[in-house]
């Protein structure tokens, strides 16, 4: 068959693309391996990091510019080259113009509240502001379709319950993730987009060293899918796929450590075929994790919470454990390499279990099932707990006393844990000293496990800052464009502020969609 444009991937970057592409009056067509739409964003918080969005500079949040972002973004890490420099420029200046588009297309977007950016003492970070989310749904979905998007596997997915957007359907909560895909499925759905579930993209079709369509698994057989305008890659990356993990991510490592989605490294795959360069594949959007019945479960509420501290091997402090998640897997693999820190072991008092979800258990909870796996550890002291956890006793035993003496002073002297704005807005706002510290020392104890766990691998294709797809010489390929997980990260190991893997993936995707029209020099030049 032919269309005007193919997109392989049916998650929000790709609903967003196939959108854009309909209003500027081209034929569409979504295909999506998985029998599921929206990807990991359907069941995230689906926070979008957009610096000099329009809704900043009211209700109290500070004004911005793409040049204040894009000096905050070179001050966290410098542009590894020319290029990687030219992305950072376009994601900053086209950030607001996503965030009018989805305004036009009447998806409510609204600032997350007090929110700041990750590194907020930085130069150009932002108190609040850059970070908004999709407001609950205007419409519900078709009631087919809706039983379509990806649901919740998590207690935390994938972040704080309490600030999360609550949308519905079918009688369910929806995140804020899911209230921006649902919408964009039904503007997409409404506009005449096609989209084949099941139906995984095989190879790209090359003819003359140009890609001129895709090659789609039907369930009838093989389809040959040729695309006049081009082939948008929007399929994320490879967190799913073992071996290649292995190959390209830090140990150890595990498919079972991630939060993302289903992601098989098909794009690397179809790069290949074209001699498309890679970069950053040793990184991802790092998040730590514990599990239980075999799933991953983020722990973000609980490592930041008082009450509770993350330790090694050897029952030592290593990190704030309030770091935003990227640093915080960092640093755990970091440290691995001089002591074991892969799993970290999170030590938690009564308190902390009482008051905090932990992973899919609730405050409070005490599950016989996890308890008895070894996943959840129970104990009366603390040397019972380091047995129990297979931790140095006596590290732990002195961790403590040392952790609950910086507690009482409300100073973590040690990793300036609480002494952010980013800790604080996470923090228990009951602890005025500290919202981050509390003592560990109140019977019974508890422990997990933790790992650096993932919510997407960061490194794929070389794009340039049109989206286009580069060789390994540095020249496009022509027809292909890629976006988000598909793509290599243009912010190298940084994490600038919470949605930031989001918000790229939408820019670049509108970036391509505006570029295989024939369109973006207009728009640049309207940006200059």
């Amino acid at each position: 068959m032919r269309t005007d444009v193919v997109i392989v991937g049916a998650g929000a970057a790709g609903l967003l693309a196939a959108v854009a592409a309909r209003r500027l009056g081209h034929e569409v067509l979504v295909v999506e391996r998985t029998a599921s739409v929206g990807s990991v964003t359907a069941d995230s918080d689906g926070h979008l990091w957009m610096p000099g969005n329009d809704l900043m500079g009211r209700g109290g949040t500070p004004s911005d510019s793409a040049d204040e972002a894009l000096g905050y973004l070179n001050g966290l890490t410098a542009p590894a080259d020319e290029m990687m420099a030219a992305r950072r420029a376009a994601f900053t200046r086209t950030a607001a113009v996503v965030g009018r588009w989805l305004v036009s297309s009447r998806i409510g977007l609204e600032v997350v509240k007090g929110l700041p950016d990750c590194r907020p003492a930085s130069d150009g970070a932002k108190s609040q502001g850059r970070t908004l989310r999709a407001k609950a749904p205007t419409a519900r979905l078709d009631d087919d379709w809706a039983g379509r998007l990806r649901t919740s596997r998590d207690a935390e997915s994938p972040g704080l319950l309490t600030r999360l957007r609550r949308g519905f359907r079918d009688g369910a909560a929806l995140s804020a993730g899911g209230a921006l895909v649902s919408e964009l499925l039904r503007r997409a759905l409404g506009s005449g987009v096609e989209i084949w579930l099941e139906s995984p993209m095989t190879e790209l079709l090359v003819a003359d060293g140009a890609v001129t369509g895709v090659r789609v698994d039907r369930e009838e057989g093989d389809v040959e899918v040729h695309a006049e305008r081009g082939v948008l890659l929007a399929c994320g990356g490879f967190e799913a796929d073992a071996e290649l993990r292995k190959q390209h991510l830090p140990g150890p490592t595990s498919v079972s450590w991630s939060v993302g989605g289903d992601n098989d490294g098909a794009a690397l795959r179809a790069g290949a075929q074209v001699d498309a360069a890679l970069a950053e594949l040793d990184r991802a959007w790092w998040t730590p994790v514990l599990l239980a019945d075999g799933s991953a479960h983020r722990v973000d509420v609980a490592r930041v919470a008082p009450h509770g501290m993350i330790v090694d091997i050897a029952g030592d402090r290593y990190f704030n454990e309030a770091e935003p998640g990227v640093w915080a897997g960092q640093r755990m693999y970091e440290h691995n390499r001089g002591q074991r820190s892969v799993p970290s072991f999170l030590v938690m008092d009564k308190r902390h279990r009482k008051q905090h979800d932990l992973g899919p258990w609730p405050a409070g909870s005490s599950p016989k099932a996890a308890i008895e796996a070894g996943e959840l550890v129970r104990a009366a002291t603390l040397q019972e707990l380091a047995e129990g956890l297979s931790v140095d006793r006596a590290g732990l035993l002195g961790s403590a006393v040392a952790f609950n003496q910086l507690a009482k002073r409300g100073r973590d002297t040690d990793f300036r844990r609480g002494d952010s704005a980013w800790d604080k807005h996470f923090g228990d706002p009951l602890l005025r000293r500290n919202p981050c510290l509390g003592a560990v020392d109140r019977q019974p104890f508890w422990g997990v496990r933790v790992y650096p766990g993932d919510a997407g691998t960061a490194g794929g294709l070389v794009i340039d800052e049109r989206s286009r797809v580069l060789r390994t010489d540095g020249t496009p390929v022509p027809g292909l464009w890629a976006c988000g997980g598909a793509a290599a990260t243009c912010f190298g190991g940084a994490q600038p502020g919470d949605g930031a893997a989001l918000a790229a993936a939408l820019v670049e995707a509108f970036r391509g969609i505006i570029d295989l029209s024939d369109q973006l020099d207009r728009i640049d030049e309207a940006l200059a």
